[in-house]
């Protein structure tokens, strides 16, 4: 999505900078509505955290030396777990790989200080090129994303969709071209009668063709029909 390659050529051209020495951190993240953070490596495992922005501090209400005094609370206090099992192996394997001209990017979930819930954010992370043979840094850029919940509930419903479809393909491909197009009519609402004189057939045959997409397809009920409908694309 254009938003977020946004975000990600801002922490490029912040980084790009900072190896030129051509500003400082301090210098441009106070004016970026977004927490950065600098995580010092050792061995390609990130250790403490160097810096991070007013903002940063602000929205999580700590302070840089209250951050590395919690340790491996740090992660319960802000992170849900089931987000760092996914993430923190992939930040694990980006950091040992050293390679300053990549970046790794990854949704999470955030819980700011006095906030009742999570908030997702969209978090860029990018190895600082290493010139003057000092410790190796990692700078991470975190920006809050509206409406990325919604998009994840999407996504959910997607890959549902797909596990139902695929669940149900061969029950589906029982139906013949004629039963396809009544079940289609069916969910479109139209009565037996209708459909009877919408494709010229009695309403005798239309009552054996609903049958048997009934037996075929192994449903109780108008929803369940309606589902196979939606799901195989048979409603405009």
């Amino acid at each position: 999505m254009k938003e977020f390659d946004n975000i990600s050529q801002k922490l490029y051209q912040i980084e790009r900078n900072l190896s030129k020495d051509s500003f400082e951190i301090a210098d441009i993240s106070e004016v970026i509505p977004a927490s950065i953070m600098v995580h010092s490596l050792s061995e390609g495992v990130p250790q403490q955290i160097t810096y991070m922005n007013t903002w940063g501090c602000h929205h999580l209400g700590v302070e840089l030396d209250e951050l590395n005094a919690m340790q491996a609370h740090y992660y319960d206090q802000f992170f849900i777990r089931e987000d760092l099992e996914d993430i923190y192996p992939k930040l694990l394997a980006y950091c040992s790989e050293g390679n300053h001209t990549t970046q790794l990017n990854f949704f999470q979930r955030v819980k700011l200080y006095k906030a009742d819930k999570h908030q997702w954010f969209y978090t860029v992370c990018k190895l600082l090129e290493n010139n003057k043979g000092d410790q190796q840094r990692l700078i991470m850029l975190s920006t809050p994303i509206d409406g990325v919940g919604t998009l994840m509930e999407k996504v959910k419903r997607v890959l549902d969709e797909n596990e139902y479809i695929t669940r149900n393909y061969k029950k589906f491909a029982l139906l013949t071209k004629r039963e396809k197009e009544i079940l289609a009519l069916l969910s479109a609402g139209k009565s037996s009668p209708e459909i009877a004189d919408q494709l010229f057939i009695s309403k005798e045959t239309v009552a054996t063709h609903r049958k048997n997409i009934i037996r075929k397809l192994d449903v109780k009920s108008f929803a369940e029909l309606l589902r196979f409908a939606l799901a195989f694309d048979l409603i405009s």
